[in-house]
């Protein structure tokens, strides 16, 4: 019977094995990471649908290819940043590639659930047989390699650490000829981006990309770390609590509110609206029209307040009352009237 080390061992045997099977290359080469000045080498990958992408020596153009594996816990974190990172330098008017390859077994259903924009901006290609990892001598993922228009490797990264992100950016814009980028602003902004604010805000923004995305769970998690960063933002509790109410944690929800220090109207509304949609939720229905009927009050113009009104009445079989709290609701979204005081109810 093999022991765990064994078994370790033996795993990663067959992966050394695959990529030096598949390379193409010397054994001393394959397992050597390629160098700076080295020519990239050519490639044709495809992606979940079959699409493929070939770089040849004949494009001319810059490219920057990510090496990740989808069971890596930040997958979907280092993809939006790499497209974040895409989406600035184009809007510059910058011409180059950027692709990402996942490299061994991947989850072919996350690859091919990205939405089409987000598939444009970077295309994830499938690399199951880690040839391009033994092409490039890959020793960890993630793994960054920039190339120019004269096929010359000017950059490569491994590890995803606070300056990945910013150098990455930085590389790819300089090998695109973007005037005036340099190696000084990555120093500069890899000691931002290791500051606590940057990792808030890194957290914040990551959180929202993926609620918009409908992966609130980790959305929630990426939310859980800023509140540990920032127990104290009011902001930040509310935020998480609507976020667990979505994602029907309906008890996780009450419990952080109710830790939570609220003292303008607004927060206060927002702490009733956290606690009323959840109760809602529970069928606790009386408790529920109280807590949201008192937040109306403190915010008359928050459309989800009156949704979630409108929510208690349809419950309750009152399709008029319903009907009058989401034509509400509507006009506020559309900015078709103005928000309905207390006294004009």
């Amino acid at each position: 019977m093999l022991t765990e080390r064994t078994r370790i061992s033996t795993g990663s045997l067959l992966i050394f094995l695959a990529i030096l099977g598949t390379s193409g290359l010397p054994a001393r080469a394959s397992l050597r990471r390629i160098h700076l000045g080295d020519k990239m080498p050519e490639f044709s990958l495809q992606d979940a649908n079959g699409v493929a992408f070939s770089y040849t020596h004949e494009r001319g153009r810059p490219l920057a290819v990510v090496i990740l594996q989808t069971r890596q816990e930040r997958i979907e974190r280092m993809v939006a940043d790499i497209e974040t990172v895409v989406e600035k330098l184009r809007a510059k008017g910058l011409v180059f590639d950027c692709v990402g390859v996942l490299s061994g077994p991947s989850d072919t259903a996350y690859v091919q659930s990205r939405q089409p924009e987000a598939k444009a901006r970077l295309p994830l290609l499938l690399d199951p047989e880690f040839r391009l990892w033994g092409k490039l001598g890959v020793v960890a993922a993630p793994t960054a390699v920039v190339s120019g228009p004269d096929h010359e490797v000017k950059w490569v990264k491994a590890g995803y650490g606070f300056d990945f992100i910013p150098n990455l950016q930085a590389q790819l814009a300089k090998a695109a000829g973007l005037r005036g980028a340099s190696d000084e602003p990555v120093r500069v902004e890899t000691l931002q981006n290791s500051s606590s604010r940057a990792r808030q805000k890194r957290h914040l923004l990551m959180a929202r990309a993926l609620a918009k995305k409908g992966k609130l769970e980790a959305a929630i998690k990426e939310m859980r770390a800023l509140h540990e960063l920032d127990p104290n933002s009011v902001d930040v509790a509310l935020e998480l609590g609507e976020y667990l109410c979505r994602a029907g944690r309906n008890e996780a929800a009450l419990e952080v509110v109710a830790s939570t220090k609220a003292s303008s109207s607004r927060d206060k509304a927002r702490t009733l609206l956290v606690s009323g949609w959840a109760k809602r939720q529970m069928e606790q229905l009386d408790e529920a029209e109280s807590l949201l009927t008192q937040a109306v009050e403190l915010d008359a113009g928050s459309a989800r307040i009156l949704y979630e009104l409108g929510k208690i009445h349809q419950a309750r079989g009152a399709f008029e009352k319903a009907v009058a709290c989401y034509r509400r609701a509507l006009a506020l979204v559309f900015d078709e009237t103005e928000p309905v005081g207390p006294s004009q109810k």
